[in-house]
């Protein structure tokens, strides 16, 4: 816990306050000091809308290149440990122009309207199925017994993941988001770099597949490109595949589960009005994006002397632009911590970034969400919270999800 000084003047989202609700310090800073250094961060973090968005569409100004953190860049247990492993290559979410184009046109054939429309009856499919497994108990966490098995199921489709592999994809990837959080300990990190080896020989295994027997599939588009781009390197393809399956998971699930706390919560008045109008949900999921951001934010690094909101920065300092600051942002959204579906700039949040790196599964995973809702609102119409539940929050540096969701029937 931290003290009461810390909690307005050095952001750690691992700890309390900040864990359960950040908004506290996200609305003192934007008010009181809207770039604000955090020691336990080194790093300046950005709170204003209008900062924020002028950041990210300068990549030129500021770089994208410590945009999460590097693998290579962990102490040296644990670099150690990953020795034998690919060397460093950039990732598409730590690239910059003209690096970055290229990979980025793999993402948007990977994400495209095509392939979400083919997935659409999977989402249908597992997302029955997983209701299937629950409903007579009359009582579930959602998280646990939903989301994350429903959107590991999807995502692992898109990339080419067969469903018998799920769980052991989803450690790796878990072991991944490990060794990229600042704020772990050398020794669980070295555990999870020693396991990150089976996690490269899977990916080899997986990449070879389909350079025989090529598939409608994110692996397939890696290894043989394209009708608009050619097939990527052994490097980048490891650091795409592994970077994009976290990014895709946690997020969507964080969303999902974010959304039905929002429509459940308030009794459940706005569960009842998407009941009565389907077409709301959509707005529903807009206003979560924008009040409960899945992601927190990104790095960025300063390429040159700046002043950002008054504050002069030189060159090579850190940011961490704090998208869930700017989505309450008083000076763009009125009232911004209440829920408003009729905001005229419903659509204006940077829960997916903004700018070159706006997230290319943006779409995908508002269809993975409506899909799973539109499900559990068909089978179980009258689904409340739990007696008694409490929301709380999973430590997380990149991320905003609950630990669990308690609903009964």
């Amino acid at each position: 816990m931290m003290t009461q000084q810390a909690a307005f003047t050095d952001f750690n989202p691992m700890e309390s306050p900040h864990r359960e609700n950040p908004h506290l310090f996200y609305k003192w800073s934007r008010t009181e000091q809207p770039i604000c250094f955090s020691p336990t961060l080194n790093a300046y973090v950005v709170t204003r809308y209008d900062d924020i968005k002028s950041i990210v569409d300068d990549p030129d100004t500021y770089s994208s290149s410590n945009a999460i953190p590097v693998l290579w860049q962990n102490p040296e247990p644990v670099v150690e440990a990953l020795h034998g492993i690919i060397p460093e290559a950039a990732t598409v979410v730590n690239t910059d122009e003209p690096q970055h184009a290229p990979l980025r046109k793999v993402l948007d054939h990977a994400f495209s309207g095509r392939r979400i429309r083919q997935r659409l009856p999977l989402m249908r499919t597992r997302s029955a199925e997983l209701v299937d497994q629950f409903a007579g108990a009359h009582r579930a966490d959602l998280v646990s017994a939903y989301a994350d098995p429903y959107v590991q199921s999807i995502v692992s489709d898109v990339f080419g993941i067969p469903a018998e592999d799920n769980d052991r994809v989803q450690g790796w990837t878990n072991d991944y988001v490990t060794l990229l959080n600042p704020m772990v300990g050398v020794e669980e990190k070295v555990a999870a770099a020693r396991r990150m080896h089976d996690y490269e020989r899977y990916i080899d295994a997986l990449a070879e597949q389909r350079r025989t027997s090529p598939r409608d599939d994110f692996m397939t588009d890696l290894v043989h490109g394209t009708d608009m781009v050619p097939a990527v390197s052994r490097d980048d393809l490891h650091y795409m595949f592994r970077g994009l399956r976290f990014a895709g998971h946690d997020t969507t699930r964080d969303l999902m589960t974010s959304t039905l706390l929002l429509l459940l919560d308030n009794d459940r008045r706005l569960w009842e009005m998407v009941r009565a109008d389907r077409p709301v949900l959509q707005q529903v999921i807009e206003e979560t994006l924008r009040r409960d951001a899945p992601h927190r934010g990104l790095m960025r690094v300063t390429t040159r002397d700046v002043e950002i909101g008054g504050t002069p920065l030189p060159a090579g300092t850190s940011l961490l632009l704090l998208f869930g600051s700017a989505n309450r942002d008083e000076s763009r959204f009125a009232a911004p911590d209440e829920v408003r579906l009729s905001r005229a700039n419903i659509h204006e949040h940077l829960a997916f970034g903004s700018g070159i790196h706006q997230c290319p599964g943006a779409q995908l995973a508002r269809t993975e969400v409506r899909t799973a809702i539109e499900t559990l609102l068909d089978r179980l119409p009258d689904l409340r919270l739990a007696p008694g539940y409490e929301p709380s929050y999973v430590a997380s540096f990149f991320f905003r999800g609950l630990e669990r969701l308690e609903v009964t029937w």
